[in-house]
Parts: C-alpha cells; structure tokens; sequence
C-alpha cells in the first residue's frame, strides 16, 4: 500500500489487514505520523509499516477508501430518495381516496333504489289492477251464467 492510499483509507478499530507476506491481522491504533497501523497479528501486537499492508478491510468485510465508502453512501442515499418519492406517492393516493365524496356516493345509490321502488310500485299497480279485471270479469261471467 503506498503511502497516498494509506492517507485515504478510513481506519477503524479492528478492521483488517492482509500483510504482504499473507499474514492477517486485526487494526488496534494508526499513527499518520509513521505511515503505520498497530496490529494483532500472530497473538501479538506488532507496528506494521504502511509498504507491508497488502490489503485492507473494514470489520466487516467492505472496502475502507474514502472513494468507496462515499460511493456506498451515495447509493444509500439515492435508494432512499427513491423510497421516500414512493411513499410520496402512496401518500398522495391514501389523501385521495380519503377526500373521495362518500356521502355522494350514498345518495346516488338511495336514489337509484327510489327509482327502482318507484317502478316495482308502478309494476306491482299494474299487477293489482290486471288482476281487479280479471275479478271483475270472472264476476260478470258468474252472473251471466246463473
């Protein structure tokens, strides 16, 4: 690792490093002075020059350059705008729907069922009135036929 990339890197407490030798190891200090990290390695704490780090790793196992840490958070960032524009959205459709004219509705549906009434009424008179004749004619036949 040169020196450049060692001042860019962000160190952490037991982060990793990969000595060139292949030896791995466990970060405990970094001194910017001397352009070395203090690290555990083979059961022991040992000052590891930047020129022998090989590789370095967060605890976790992500990169640890200021470039790919800002490209992390960049991405985090843009899928939470993209999240929050969502929800944005899903907000606006929820006010919608609750603005919506329910009581509107109602009243188009108790008129629709007044008209209705009004023609099974109309129907059910004609019903009444078809079978008054039918009564009125079956009489005139009984009296006719006496």
């Amino acid at each position: 690792m040169t020196e450049q990339n060692f001042q860019t890197q962000h160190w952490r407490m037991y982060d990793q490093i990969t000595t060139a030798d292949g030896i791995k190891g466990k970060v405990l200090g970094v001194s910017f002075t001397t352009k070395s990290v203090r690290a555990f390695i083979s059961g022991a704490p040992e000052w590891v020059k930047c020129e022998l780090i090989e590789s370095h790793t967060s605890g976790k196992g992500g990169e640890c350059d200021d470039a790919a840490i800002i490209e992390q958070l960049h991405g985090k960032v843009i899928s939470q705008a993209s999240e929050i524009e969502r929800l944005r959205e899903e907000k606006k459709e929820l006010a919608d729907k609750i603005s919506h004219n329910y009581l509107g509705d109602l009243l188009k549906a108790i008129n629709i069922m007044q008209q209705g009434l009004q023609e099974k009424k109309k129907k059910m008179e004609q019903i009444e009135s078809g079978l008054k004749l039918i009564q009125d004619a079956l009489a005139k036949i009984e009296i006719t036929n006496k």
